[in-house]
Parts: C-alpha cells; structure tokens; sequence
C-alpha cells in the first residue's frame, strides 16, 4: 500500500523548488548585468598615435590579454576581451578630452559593451581614488608614461608598475558590480583594498609574461591588487 507524501514532504519539495526558482532569478540577473565583452581602448593624440602604438601597444596588447585571464581566474567572469586605439582630434571647448568625451564615445559605440580607455590625462572630479572613473559598463584610467625616452625594458616595467594595477583597481568595480554585489563592496571595498596596497603593508601580485604568479623581487611583466582582499 502506497501512504500519500506527509506535509513535511510537500514542505521540503515546495521550499526546494523555491530555491532553485531563486537561483535561477539570480543567475538571469547576472547575466543581464554582465557586458557582451570588455573592449580595451588606448587613446592617443591624433599626431602621435603611430607612434604610441610602436612604443605602448605591445604591452597594451599583451595586458588585455592577461586580463581576460584574471578576470577568469580571480572573479570567475568569463568575456570575450578586444584591444584597439583611438587616435582622436580634439576641438576646443566642449571637445575637450575629458570623462564627458570619452562618456559620449562610449554611448556612440554602444553601451552593453565595457569599453575600459587608457587615457592620456588624469580623470579629474571622480569619486575613484586612483586617477580613474569608473560607471556601468565603462572605465576610465590615466595611463602614464615615463618623463623620458626609455627603452622597451624600462617602458614596459613603467607600465607595470604604474598603470597594470590602476586597470586592475577600475576593471575590479565592474567586475563586483556584475556579478550582483552591493555599492559599499563593489565601490567602496576596492578603495579600501587600494589604500592597504598603497598605504598599508599589503603586497600587490605580480606575474610574469606567462601569467604565472612571481614575487616582486623576480622579473614580471604585470600587477594588480589582491582580489582575495575583496
């Protein structure tokens, strides 16, 4: 003889199938906060763009790639990862380079894409406290160069050490934001991280040209915060 299924049965199938509707809710969610992919953009003056891209784009190149990597690897978000540069013709006034040129262009090429630009000036009047901008699928940081002609060696250990983690600090706003997390982590726990790299005792990571985690004292090619801070 077959007993009919208790309250307590139907309870725990009702509360599980609830559960999974949850999940599911959540994970549509996420996905529809995720861009279609993240897209690297270097800006450079329109009369030194060739030669930005003989001395920069190498590194450039490489560290889009890398990013996509850590992106997997620290954040579990998987995207497709493009690279280009913008030379640009700046007008006066309005057209100015600034947060609110590089904003429009960003609308322009369409805004499920993150479009990340490696400026040539610092973001001025942003709430982010590493000379970047970040908002819902766009990033914005200064991407410095040395004072003075250096070689390909010193140029790209330059950019590792000054501009790999500033990418690293706005590319990790976005990141937290897409998979579903609050302003004051998403926001507020990556500047808090941030100041322990700078100010504190907390070592940033470094790799070397094949992602592999080194230390400071080896030869390496990129660096970033420590996402396990976050």
């Amino acid at each position: 003889m077959i007993r009919p299924a208790g309250l307590a049965g139907t309870i725990t199938r009702a509360a599980a199938a609830a559960a999974a509707a949850a999940t599911r809710t959540i994970t549509a969610i996420t996905d529809l906060m995720k861009a279609e992919k993240v897209f690297f953009i270097y800006v450079a003056k329109n009369k030194e763009w060739q030669r930005m891209q003989a001395e920069d784009w190498g590194y450039v190149s490489a560290m889009s790639r890398f990013y996509k990597w850590w992106m997997r690897r620290y954040f579990d978000v998987e995207l497709p990862v493009e690279a280009d540069i913008l030379p640009v013709i700046t007008g006066k006034m309005f057209d100015r380079m600034s947060v609110a040129y590089l904003t429009r262009d960003h609308t322009e090429r369409g805004k499920e894409v993150y479009h990340f630009y490696l400026a040539y000036f610092k973001p001025f009047f942003t709430d982010c406290n590493t000379e970047g901008y970040t908002a819902e699928n766009l990033g914005i940081t200064w991407w410095q160069r040395p004072a003075s002609e250096a070689s390909e060696t010193k140029r790209y250990a330059f950019f590792a050490d000054k501009n790999c983690p500033r990418v690293s600090h706005v590319l990790a706003h976005e990141l937290l934001r897409m998979k579903g997390r609050v302003k004051k982590d998403y926001f507020g726990g990556v500047h808090e991280l941030w100041d322990r790299h700078v100010y504190g005792d907390l070592p940033f990571l470094y790799f070397d040209s094949q992602f592999k985690r080194v230390r400071k004292e080896d030869s390496y090619r990129f660096v970033t915060i420590d996402p396990a801070g976050l």
